[in-house]
C-alpha cells in the first residue's frame, strides 16, 4: 500500500508516518509539502490514499481538494485539518473527501479513518455527524430517518441490485456521474437514474446526506481498483 501525505510541517508529517505504519508496516509513505509537490506525486506515484491538510503554502482551504480531486477523481482523499468546524467538514464531503480527521484526534481515529476507505467506506467524526445531521434537519423540510442496513455490506445485504452498489462503490469513491459513467460502460442519464434510485432507497435527499448516514452506519463497500491517472481523466 502506498500512502501520500500532503502537509507543510515536516513534523506532523513524522507523526503521521508513524502512526500509519503501526497499522501498516509495510506502507509505503510519500511526503509532500505543498500542493504541487502533491499533485505531482499523486498522478505520477499512484497512491492508495491520500491524507491532506487543508492550509498549504500553495492551497487554501478547499482549494487543494478540489484540484487534486480534479486531477485524481477516483483517488480518495481524507482532510486532515484543524479547523473542527461543521461547515468545513460539510463542504469538504461535498468536494467528495472520503474522510475528515481532525488534528486533535486520538491515533484511534486515524487508524478508524484509513480502516474505513481502504474498505470502501467513509470516515467523519461523531460530533461532525450529530452536527451534519442537525444541519439537515434545520432545514424547509424534516430529514427522513436514515433506513437502517445490517451487514453484510454488499448488493443483496443492502437491498441493491448490482449495478446500483456498484454505482454506489464509485459515488462514495467521489466520483461525478459522468466518470461513473465512463467506467460502468452507461449512459450518464442511466447513472443519474441509479443514483436517483439510492437516495430514495436510503431514504435521503442528496449525496452529502448518503455520505453522513453511511459514515454513521459504519458501511463499507470494498473498493474499485485504483485506476491509472490517464483513466481518471475520461
Amino acid at each position: 500500500m502506498r500512502v501520500l501525505l500532503i502537509d507543510d510541517h515536516a513534523l506532523f508529517r513524522a507523526g503521521l508516518a508513524l502512526l500509519v505504519r503501526e497499522r501498516f508496516p509495510d506502507v509505503e509513505l510519500l511526503h509532500a509539502s505543498t500542493l504541487a509537490q502533491g499533485m505531482q506525486l499523486a498522478t505520477q506515484d499512484h497512491p492508495d490514499i491520500v491524507f491532506l491538510d487543508l492550509e498549504l503554502p500553495d492551497g487554501h482551504g478547499c482549494d487543494g481538494l478540489v484540484r487534486l480531486k480534479d486531477a485524481r477523481p477516483s483517488l480518495p482523499v481524507v482532510v486532515i485539518s484543524a479547523d473542527e468546524r461543521v461547515e468545513t467538514v460539510s463542504r469538504c464531503i461535498e468536494l467528495r473527501a472520503m474522510g475528515y480527521v481532525p488534528k486533535s484526534s486520538s491515533p484511534s481515529a486515524l487508524h478508524a479513518a484509513i480502516g474505513a476507505v481502504l474498505s470502501g467506506g467513509v470516515f467523519l467524526p461523531a460530533m461532525s455527524i450529530a452536527g451534519m445531521r442537525r444541519a439537515f434537519e434545520a432545514g424547509q423540510e424534516p430529514a427522513p430517518p436514515a433506513r437502517e442496513v445490517h451487514a453484510p455490506w454488499n448488493a443483496p445485504g443492502l437491498g441493491l441490485t448490482p449495478r446500483e452498489f456498484e454505482t454506489l462503490a464509485w459515488l462514495v469513491r467521489g466520483l461525478p456521474s459522468k466518470a461513473i459513467a465512463a467506467k460502468m460502460g452507461l449512459e450518464d442519464i442511466t447513472v443519474r437514474k441509479y443514483i436517483s434510485h439510492l437516495l430514495a432507497h436510503f431514504d435521503v435527499r442528496r449525496r452529502t446526506e448518503l455520505i453522513v448516514m453511511m459514515a454513521d452506519k459504519g458501511i463499507t463497500l470494498g473498493v474499485p481498483p485504483v485506476t491509472h491517472p490517464s483513466q481518471d481523466r475520461h
